[in-house]
């Protein structure tokens, strides 16, 4: 269980209830560790009190939404990611310590500035604690030094503040922070984090005895998951047509991705483009 994924579901606003129960119930089984929540179908329909065709649909409401990405497990429950998780901010557990108390004639002083009277040993609170000036996302802007920032951590800055801009819009850009500096480098350093690292491969030519570098293609989110959705694809085909039975679909899922980077992917020993591994499942055009 996450607390900050639990937080996280409370405080969005979905516009249906029981999608909104069912998002609650995906953020009690995200995992911190690993960013994904992978209950069963079953147990959120259980839950939420509904029909697994109910379940399916509101799942993909929240994907609709842009508040749940699924990425599709054959024989398994499938994972739910929150890509707009990173961008949420909560309580800072730094914050909680224990006061000291500093005791005048009838008063107990805390140092956060609370004020106590003393009377048969019990406090009663006579000034609320002092809040940091917070500002609004909306009003932040971005300077030179988070472009710095970004940059060095090879994230497009533009692109970063235009997520969390995006993200704040879908929230009705209520989010409000004492240093939005800090909220945007902490976004850009999980960002960077789950981006793909690029692979350098070297190539020799041995004519002049020179050799060249070359970046590998790495795939955008958009692509990854109209695989997720090919291989989800093939395996209702696999229900109902016996051609598709018995398929190793980590392979398949490493042919598509293969014949997007390079043109084409070793597949069952033949070489494929992606629009003959379509043509070969039967599948819509890429």
């Amino acid at each position: 269980m996450s607390i900050k994924a639990l937080n996280y579901a409370l405080d969005i606003k979905v516009g249906d209830p029981t999608a909104k129960l069912i998002f609650i119930n995906l953020a009690n089984h995200y995992n911190d560790a690993t960013e994904y929540s992978y209950p069963s179908q079953e147990l959120l329909a259980e839950r939420a009190e509904c029909s697994i065709r109910t379940v399916q649909r509101k799942l993909e409401m929240l994907s609709d939404l842009g508040l749940i990405k699924k990425k599709f497990r054959p024989n398994k429950s499938s994972l739910y990611e929150f890509p707009n998780i990173n961008g949420y901010d909560t309580l800072d557990v730094s914050d909680c310590h224990i006061q000291k108390m500093v005791t005048t004639n009838k008063q107990m002083v805390t140092t956060d500035g609370v004020v106590r009277t003393i009377n048969n040993n019990h406090y009663n609170i006579l000034k609320g604690k002092k809040s940091k000036k917070e500002i609004l996302l909306v009003d932040f802007e971005l300077t030179d030094e988070l472009k710095k920032y970004a940059t060095d951590l090879d994230l497009d800055p533009e692109d970063v503040f235009e997520d969390i801009k995006l993200w704040n819009e879908q929230n009705g850009n209520k989010a409000k922070y004492a240093n939005p500096n800090a909220f945007y480098m902490n976004w850009c350093r999980k960002e960077a984090r789950r981006k793909p690292k690029t692979v350098l491969k070297v190539q020799s030519d041995q004519k002049d005895k020179t050799t060249s570098v070359r970046a590998e293609k790495t795939l955008s989110q958009p692509q990854k998951d109209l695989i997720e959705n090919w291989l989800e694809q093939i395996h209702r085909k696999s229900k109902t047509d016996n051609r598709f039975v018995g398929e190793n679909y980590d392979k398949l899922r490493e042919a598509f991705t293969n014949s997007m980077k390079f043109q084409y992917a070793d597949f069952q020993g033949g070489r494929y483009t992606t629009r003959q591994l379509q043509e070969m499942y039967e599948l819509g055009r890429y």
